[in-house]
């Protein structure tokens, strides 16, 4: 067990040191950030629509579809190849693994989390996705969840969502979620 941890830990390290701008971190999510992103959706709705941006190897993921109800879906965006194997080892009628860019939201997602880096992203593409996100939940009155490490990201929030912050102490690092709902 100790060492398919370490195969993964070395997978993220690996992972970083060849795309820093796009991998954004050095360790998986952990249970505990999972949860608190996870826990912040209502998932009483009926067949719900989510999206997961930047789903890497699935540590998200799975704690998504044990939260979801039997007639949700998820759309797992992951553009790593590194990560295409584990994501399609997920044995799940209710996962879509999509090997494209999170800039092409083309569903009515209700619920979009994210695990992006958006401050280690070229601003072009950040806003491109953020804009994307934005008039996907305008038209659903959706939710966006994140994390990110820092609060830099929140003037940017703040221009197009309502949002609340919580600050995840047992992860490495320590990280914010934000739980977004779109300006009127």
């Amino acid at each position: 067990m100790a060492h398919i941890h370490l195969k993964k830990h070395l997978k993220y390290i690996n992972s970083f040191i060849q795309s820093p701008r796009s991998f954004g971190t050095l360790m998986p999510s952990s249970p505990a950030l999972c949860n608190a992103m996870v826990k912040s959706v209502n998932w009483n709705e009926r067949s719900l629509l989510v999206a997961e941006l930047g789903a890497g190897d699935g540590v998200l993921t799975h704690h998504i579809l044990r939260a979801m109800p039997m007639d949700a879906r998820l759309s797992a965006y992951e553009i790593n190849p590194d990560f295409f194997h584990e994501l399609d080892d997920i044995k799940d009628s209710r996962l879509v693994v999509r090997k494209i860019s999170a800039e092409i939201l083309d569903q009515p997602y209700r619920i979009i989390f994210s695990c992006l880096p958006f401050l280690s992203l070229p601003l072009r593409i950040s806003m491109k996705i953020i804009k994307a996100t934005l008039q996907i939940l305008k038209q659903t009155q959706g939710t966006f969840i994140l994390f990110q490490y820092t609060q830099r990201m929140e003037k940017v929030l703040s221009r197009y969502f309502e949002w609340e912050r919580k600050l995840v102490i047992k992860n490495f690092p320590p990280a914010y979620v934000y739980v977004c709902k779109p300006k009127s």
